[in-house]
């Protein structure tokens, strides 16, 4: 009997297009292989050194801040005062002293309601023009800062010149004026004039101060004087309320009223302003205060 031989099994590519593509499989795997290692270990370093050499962005720059300076104080500056906050209450603002504070200053206004006599061309009762003179002394006499005793407590007061008086003297005042306007027969007759006491205690100061008040109202108003013998500034024995007052005093006469001219003039509202700062001033020189 025939032994029986095994034979050896051997792997054999006898078929051209197999063996092709088994070849084309080992490349296929040998790619990917390649590919995977490259991927895995040369990329990374790639990566690595190309951050290590890469040029940094420059950092932006920021402007530095710049604190504003404080002011400068200047010592020879005054420091400005504060604003008031809306609604605050502002320290009031003492008054300035006036020229003639302390000082205690009679007026007269000359007639009385009775009296009937009337201007010429106006008609303006004398008492009347004579009030409204003395009230404008009055005013102005108190803005400067004095003390004015007034001798009628309205235009239709009617005192005695006995009253009057006593007013003045228990009033202490340092100098009384009594404030009148003239009128006379003559209608050609103008100009102011004065009266003063012909024996008084005090008979030099009454003919100063008669003296400087009429030259004052004469300078400032224009009008002329009146001379009665050579003289404006006449000595009057039989008047009360020249007599007896004890401070110096005069009777200052502003004008004529019997003068239809001067009437008109002497009773214009603007001039009566002009009028009475003159007998201020007069008044003011005589007293040697300063304005």
């Amino acid at each position: 009997m025939k032994k029986i031989v095994k034979r050896r099994r051997t792997f054999r590519i006898n078929n051209p297009l197999a063996f092709g593509i088994l070849c084309a499989m080992i490349l296929v795997l040998l790619a990917g292989i390649t590919y995977a290692l490259v991927a895995g270990i040369i990329s990374p370093a790639i990566v690595s050194y190309q951050v290590a050499h890469a040029t940094p962005s420059p950092t932006p720059t920021v402007a530095p801040v710049t604190a504003t300076p404080s002011p400068t104080v200047d010592p020879m500056q005054p420091t400005p005062s504060p604003s008031l906050e809306p609604g605050a209450t502002p320290t009031p603002t003492p008054e300035p002293v006036g020229a003639l504070e302390g000082r205690i200053i009679g007026l007269d206004p000359a007639r009385g309601y009775s009296s009937k006599i009337q201007g010429t061309s106006t008609k303006v009762y004398a008492n009347r023009l004579n009030f409204a003179v003395a009230t404008l002394v009055k005013e102005k006499l108190e803005a400067q800062g004095a003390t004015v005793v007034f001798t009628l407590s309205s235009v239709k007061d009617d005192k005695t010149a006995a009253e009057r008086v006593k007013i003045l003297n228990a009033g202490n005042v340092e100098i009384a004026i009594r404030i009148e306007c003239n009128s006379v027969k003559s209608s050609d007759t103008r100009g102011a004039m004065a009266w003063v006491p012909e024996k008084h205690d005090k008979k030099a100061e009454c003919d100063k101060l008669a003296s400087t008040v009429l030259g004052a109202y004469i300078d400032a108003t224009g009008l002329p004087l009146r001379v009665v013998k050579d003289k404006s500034i006449i000595d009057k024995s039989d008047e009360t309320f020249l007599n007896d007052t004890k401070a110096p005093v005069f009777t200052l006469f502003l004008g004529h009223i019997s003068n239809s001219a001067e009437d008109k003039k002497i009773n214009d509202a603007e001039f009566q302003k002009t009028m009475a700062q003159a007998i201020v001033d007069g008044i003011l020189k005589y007293l040697g205060v300063n304005q």
